[in-house]
């Protein structure tokens, strides 16, 4: 976790801390070492929120981009009293998940009928150069959409494409992409651009539905940002 609780404070990690976990009051201490990015950790094993992930600087670099009170934050069923972390939730009502690994498709499931309001943005960096993006180039200008070829065995697409919420991959660029559809049998889907900027601005805003690329309204300069290839590292 990026947080725990002393004095009733969120607090980060730092060397020698001692705190309390916000969503089991469990003891936690500070994992500062020079490999791992800086955590908290129960003292001891406990069965904690059964949805967290362990954390990379992937997702730490996604919370940063919002104020401290909206990361981390404890969502309860007012009728059930259940309960989980997540990890971005916008005073507009708004939950952000960001995944780096793979989860069931139950969990995906349970995870968007609890929050209801959500997104999802997934760590496909890994996976990018399998992306053969604009194969027959854009198949609509108004908003901006590419057909996509699937190569790899990962089944990041093919999990994915199954979720209800929306789905932003992030593939290391400027810009993110959502996907739209994916067809499994034939490893062929499509994916629209928005700008990673305005993904976050409109977040912090409140604004929705986010502000897809039109090819009409891109300048020349836009239009090159989200040329098939460019996002490819």
């Amino acid at each position: 976790m990026k947080f725990a609780l002393i004095d009733g404070l969120k607090v980060e990690a730092r060397p020698k801390l001692r705190a309390i976990c916000p969503y089991c009051s469990a003891d936690m201490v500070a994992k500062c070492g020079k490999v791992v990015i800086w955590h908290w950790s129960h003292r001891n094993k406990l069965d904690c929120d059964p949805w967290w992930e362990n954390e990379t600087e992937w997702h730490r670099k996604w919370k940063d981009q919002f104020p401290k009170d909206w990361q981390e934050v404890i969502h309860i069923d007012p009728i059930t009293g259940e309960k989980h972390i997540a990890d971005v939730k916008t005073p507009h009502g708004l939950v952000i998940e960001f995944q780096n690994s793979p989860m069931s498709l139950i969990e995906m499931d349970s995870r968007e009928k609890f929050y209801g309001n959500m997104i999802w943005i997934v760590n496909g960096w890994h996976d990018a150069g399998d992306f053969h993006i604009g194969l027959e180039g854009e198949i609509q200008s108004d908003p901006i959409a590419y057909r996509i070829k699937w190569w790899s065995k990962s089944r990041l697409l093919h999990n994915w494409t199954n979720a209800n919420s929306k789905v932003f991959l992030d593939l290391g660029d400027d810009v993110i992409w959502q996907l739209i559809f994916f067809d499994g049998t034939q490893n062929v889907g499509a994916v629209g651009p928005l700008f990673r900027a305005s993904v976050i601005e409109d977040c912090l805003q409140g604004t929705t539905p986010f502000r897809l690329i039109f090819r009409s309204s891109s300048s020349s300069e836009d239009s090159q940002d989200v040329a098939p290839g460019k996002h490819v590292p």
